[in-house]
């Protein structure tokens, strides 16, 4: 009897066995049909779904098989062929993120894929797929919802980096701050290349670059030639004034890294490196490319290099160069304020003040740039008055020719009738009746003038002791 019972057996598994082999034969030979795209793809996947009607996982291959070569109508059903197969029946996780997929790609009712993928984590709250899956579709209704999902996940999946997706479902709804504070919590150390390219890009962007550059060097270990990471890299230590940090990825960057693309960005902030470690030859021959590469579409505009050059070019006392540039800025800069105006006069000024052969011509183009930004700008009348004032007084500093008196008067008549002023227009009011006040005693010899401005010195200011000695002349 025994040995009849073990053939029985032996029969049955064999049979089990070669049933087994012909499922798995009909599934393979679907699947290699699907992905080489065979003409008789419909046979196939008909002769194994026969074969395979009540194993949920084999038809769910088959769906995403199809979906894979963008056959949504044959992916679609069979993804509910396996929700069927499913025990308990319909409640298959991954017949749901399969319908989710196909609705996120090709629908147009981003809540009905929201739907699929709601389902999923109900039959299968394990599985963080279906959380991130959900998060991706409705982070473009609200990304803040998004993320409130993905907490969920957290607590059921807590071997998944939360904060990384979070961050990353903040990155591609245009978050760069939500995406840098959930970056920050996240274990660097899991990050992959995306991960890392993000956080990087948030935090440089959003003013951290102190973690920009550690996410930086943390990608640059996993690709040494990413021109992302090295550009970052730069640009980061820069910013932290590393100068000759920075300085070493500059070979780097622009010689060693695939696929950089240099634009006039990488030329300006490599010229303000150079700047920094006062390397003037570099700095200005990436000046120059930058000023060659820019156009309108740039992320930085003419007018800004034009600004930062003629700056250089002051600080080193190369002044007709630094009016040069100023000069091209001032064109090309669409909305001219009344500093921008006032720049010119500053650069003739300190001009003025280095060469004292061509001082009064100097300090001559001095007044007419805030001339000029007077009249463009009428409510710095005032203010213009004052400075014309003040650059003359460079050519006369006793005050003997007079020559800011009108200049002087002109402030008085615009600030001394006025109710509301300010404490710089007391200032400016207050010693531009002193010049007059000096001006009408030491040269004019009148000294009952002199006591009339002294006066109103001391209604502005009782404590000026230049006042209270002409007051109290006898």
């Amino acid at each position: 009897m025994k040995a009849i019972k073990y053939l029985l057996m032996g029969a049955m598994l064999t049979g089990f066995s070669a049933a087994a082999n012909a499922q798995e034969a009909e599934l393979n030979a679907a699947l290699d049909g699907i992905k080489s795209k065979a003409p008789n793809v419909a046979e196939l996947a008909k002769a194994a779904y026969k074969k395979n009607k009540k194993d949920a996982a084999a038809l769910i291959k088959i769906g995403q098989a199809f979906y894979a070569q963008k056959d949504t109508a044959n992916a679609r059903m069979f993804a509910n062929y396996a929700n069927e197969a499913g025990k308990p029946k319909y409640q298959y996780a991954p017949a749901y993120l399969l319908l989710g997929d196909i609705e996120s790609a090709y629908g147009t009712d981003g809540g009905k894929a929201a739907g699929y993928y709601n389902q999923a984590i109900t039959f299968d709250p394990k599985n963080p797929e279906g959380y991130k899956k959900w998060a991706m579709v409705y982070r473009k209704i609200s990304p803040t919802q998004a993320a409130k999902k993905l907490q969920d996940m957290k607590a059921q999946c807590p071997n998944e980096d939360v904060d990384a997706i979070t961050a990353h479902i903040y990155m591609l709804a245009g978050d760069e701050k939500a995406a840098y504070e959930n970056y920050a919590k996240a274990d660097i150390n899991k990050l992959d290349k995306l991960g890392l390219n993000e956080f990087v890009r948030c935090s440089y962007f959003t003013g951290h670059f102190q973690d920009a550059l550690r996410a930086a060097e943390a990608g640059i270990k996993l690709e040494p030639r990413n021109p992302t990471f090295n550009r970052l890299a730069m640009f980061s230590n820069y910013e932290l004034k590393n100068y000759e940090a920075a300085k070493s990825y500059i070979n780097k960057y622009f010689f060693e890294t695939d696929s950089a693309k240099v634009s006039e960005y990488d030329h300006f902030y490599t010229a303000l490196i150079y700047q920094a470690l006062e390397d003037k030859a570099n700095m200005y021959t990436h000046y120059d490319k930058a000023l060659e590469l820019v156009n309108d579409q740039s992320m930085i505009k003419r007018w800004a290099i034009l600004k930062s050059v003629s700056d250089s070019y002051l600080k080193d006392k190369e002044f007709e160069n630094a009016i040069k540039y100023y000069e091209q800025y001032i064109a090309c800069k669409p909305d001219v304020n009344s500093d921008d105006m006032e720049g010119v006069a500053k650069i003739y000024s300190k001009y003025a003040d280095e060469d004292a052969s061509r001082k009064a011509e100097l300090i001559g183009k001095a007044i007419e740039a805030y001339r000029a930004m007077g009249e463009k700008f009428p409510i710095q009348s005032t203010y213009v008055a004052y400075q014309c004032a003040t650059m003359n007084n460079k050519l006369d500093k006793n005050g003997e020719k007079g020559l800011a008196k009108a200049d002087y008067q002109k402030v008085v008549e615009l600030l001394e009738g006025k109710a509301d002023r300010t404490k710089g227009e007391d200032t400016m009011l207050k010693y531009s009746l002193h010049y007059l006040m000096s001006n009408a005693f030491l040269y004019g010899k009148n000294k009952p003038l002199a006591k009339e401005y002294a006066n109103k010195i001391l209604a502005i200011d009782p404590n000026y002791a230049a006042a209270q000695q002409i007051r109290d002349l006898k």
